[in-house]
């Protein structure tokens, strides 16, 4: 049975939401936050069950042996590498051991067990995207909100940690205690490290960039790209410098729209939302393996398909934060009924309204070409602009088994649609068996689309969703309604810090910081002239009405 068919099967059987909806009682507003150190939450649809899951489960991500990520230390320090201190430094959500998280990691990292028995321990969807914000004590945290990770700089540390094990015989003698290894074992146990500090320093070089992604931001299209046409295929002449990053976008009404991603480039319908979660298992520490056949004609991945069905399941579920205003202040009721037809004048054109208790919501994102909304365009061209040798894959279907045949040069975004139905196709029984159980309503787009501009999405959250623009260029929401020459230009991200009055980040400079440069490449602020020219008082009460939704 043909992946595609099983697909368009499920789809049109239409199996009931209801079947596969989540389990348990919603968070309330206010309850606290389960090994969460006094982080309060929001009501946004899931169940304490959901939320440790969702921040846990690993989809097949391996980065490290998780007994040596607990015995690493950092480099040049004797502190643990996993020390609460240094993680959230680096932008993760640090957390105090609970059932699902017995280690008591940071959100976003998992375990899962190789065929050999061994624990790895790598990174999920939360770690990038589930954010806090903090204001006067208060510290409340948004399931699928943009987190502030810093992850070049956690993969090079963590390289030069593993590095540090191996040639300092100290720093070793004290690992290979930590993990009670055998004195004749222990050459084999540097060895071994050795390994795999080179196998994510190969990534990391071949992600290397001039200007720093800092916190809050990175190129995954960039690093996709990347590990299909470079590391997959084992072509280094393919490599592209990621030099285009981005936001990490809010995922609440992401399963519901048409198409997700900045640029509008990943359907939803279909076979288009499992694509997109198993290329995000291959890009964050997968493996697929395109010399070794498997399943029906596809390749052999780490991939868990096992758990991808329930990751999407509950984002379906997953509903936008709403305005706290216990703890921000209440909202002024005419001056958001005010703004609220200001909005529909102005804004909903390309910004539907999302009704977050309807289950079954359908949203459409609006593409908006890159000469009308003005906004950097590095991230739209280099998606565009970038070919790679087809290698392995000539010849061969885009899809594998529909779709054109593949040149000896093709778009790198065609690549990576081919290793990721690749990579289903591994696992024929499990794919048929997700796409039924998952099976949402979506409007339709097509797969194949190579966009030529950003999506404009529904504003849902909005207030919960600094920095703005797709790169993250825009600090709060009163600086999207300037002018962009009046526009901030230099502020810092990953703080968590949140400013009520202008709706979005405080700025604060300190050692959870990066500094974001408007000036630089990739990072223009320029764009998006929208409600610039509103009077300052339509703009208060525009203000006001995003706050609200």
């Amino acid at each position: 049975m043909r992946l595609i068919r099983s697909l368009l099967l499920a789809t049109a059987i239409g199996v009931p939401l209801a079947a596969c909806s989540p389990p348990g009682k919603p968070i309330a507003n206010d309850a606290v936050v389960d090994g969460g150190e006094g982080t309060i939450n929001l009501e946004q649809g899931w169940s304490a069950e959901i939320q440790q899951r969702a921040w846990f489960t690993s989809f097949g991500s391996r980065l490290i042996p998780t007994t040596w990520l607990t015995a690493l230390e950092q480099s040049g320090s004797e502190q643990r590498f996993m020390s609460d201190a240094h993680l959230d430094a680096l932008g993760f959500l640090v957390e105090s051991p609970t059932t699902a998280n017995p280690s008591g990691f940071p959100v976003g990292f998992t375990h899962e067990a190789d065929a050999a028995g061994r624990d790895w321990t790598g990174l999920g969807c939360a770690a990038c995207h589930t954010g806090e914000v903090r204001y006067q004590g208060h510290r409340i945290r948004l399931d699928g909100g943009q987190g502030t990770l810093d992850f070049d700089s956690f993969e090079a540390q963590l390289i030069a940690s593993l590095r540090t094990t191996v040639t300092d015989e100290a720093v070793f003698a004290r690992f290979a205690d930590a993990l009670a290894t055998a004195a004749d074992h222990r050459n084999a146990l540097k060895q071994e490290v050795a390994a795999l500090a080179d196998k994510l320093d190969a990534r990391h070089r071949m992600n290397r960039v001039e200007i720093p992604y800092g916190h809050a931001r990175m190129d995954a299209f960039g690093q996709i790209f990347n590990a299909v046409a470079v590391q997959f295929l084992d072509r280094p002449e393919n490599r592209r410098v990621p030099d285009a990053p981005v936001s990490f976008p809010v995922l609440w009404d992401a399963p519901h729209l048409d198409f997700v991603q900045w640029n509008g480039s990943a359907p939803n319908a279909g076979p288009g939302s499992l694509l997109q979660n198993i290329t995000t298992a291959l890009a964050v520490y997968g493996s697929l393996d395109v010399s070794r056949r498997a399943g029906v004609d596809g390749y052999a991945s780490s991939i868990d398909f096992a758990h991808l069905d329930q990751i999407e399941n509950d984002l379906y579920a997953l509903q936008a934060p709403q305005w706290p205003a216990s703890i921000f202040g209440a909202l002024d009721a005419e001056a958001v009924k005010r703004g609220s037809a200001i909005y529909a004048r102005e804004c909903v054109a390309c910004h539907q309204l999302s009704d977050r208790n309807d289950p079954k919501r359908e949203l459409k994102a609006v593409l908006t070409p890159l000469d009308e909304v003005g906004t950097d365009p590095r991230m739209a061209r280099n998606y565009l602009e970038s070919i790679s040798d087809s290698a392995a894959f000539e010849g061969r279907k885009q899809g594998v088994v529909f779709g054109p045949t593949l040149a000896a040069r093709a778009q790198t975004s065609d690549l990576v649609v081919h290793a990721a139905v690749g990579a289903a196709l591994g696992h024929p029984l499990e794919t048929a068996r997700n796409a039924i159980a998952s099976f949402h309503e979506e409007i339709g787009s097509p797969l194949n689309s190579h966009p030529d501009g950003y999506k404009a999405r529904p504003l849902s959250g909005i207030w919960a969703s600094a920095p703005y623009l797709h790169n993250g260029s825009v600090p709060s929401l009163v600086d999207l309604l300037k002018p962009p020459a009046e526009r901030t230009r230099n502020f810092f991200v990953g703080s968590r810090a949140f400013d009520p009055q202008r709706v979005g980040l405080a700025g604060t400079d300190d050692a959870h910081s990066s500094a974001f440069d408007t000036s630089l490449a990739g990072n223009s602020n320029a764009g998006h002239l929208y409600g610039t020219t509103l009077e300052e008082t339509d703009k208060r009460d525009l203000l006001e009405y995003l706050k609200s939704l």
